[in-house]
């Protein structure tokens, strides 16, 4: 093989192997509100047992320290607070809200599902009184990597 056509083959061949770089989905930052925090793992929505055996399972997991996101959203939105402020700032940071305990229809949920590994996936929960006033939050960021 000729140097001209070695090296026009070895530059096809690495524009081939680079092309993929270019057009690899990027890390979208997460939002803001969790930007920090590290992984709370695996936890659930405030849902009631549906059974006794799971009753009896929650029950032998016992206490659990704070979640740390759930810590920042009561700093920042404590109960009391309106609920529509809350529920602003989550759309606003690419929250979808989502309905977590199909057996309580009183807990509200929003989530952010990161588009990769890179970060981790977080999970808000809420409950209102009549006046649309937080009267529980938390949240969590759950790693599944």
């Amino acid at each position: 093989m000729k140097p001209s056509r070695f090296a026009s083959a070895l530059v096809l061949v690495l524009a081939a192997c680079a092309a993929p770089w270019f057009f690899w989905p990027r890390s979208s930052a997460p939002p803001a509100l969790i930007e920090g925090l590290s992984d709370d793992g695996l936890r659930g929505a405030p849902c009631p047992a549906r059974s006794l055996y799971e009753q009896d399972a929650r029950r032998k997991q016992g206490v659990r320290p704070p979640a740390q996101l759930g810590e920042r959203l009561r700093g920042k939105f404590p109960l009391g607070a309106d609920a529509s402020a809350l529920a602003t700032e989550l759309a606003a940071e690419n929250f979808e809200r989502f309905v977590p305990c199909p057996n309580d229809e009183s807990v509200f949920g929003a989530r952010w599902l990161s588009p990769n590994w890179g970060h981790g996936d977080a999970y808000v929960y809420w409950r209102t009184d009549d006046n649309n006033r937080l009267i529980f939050l938390d949240g969590h960021v759950s790693r599944t990597n």
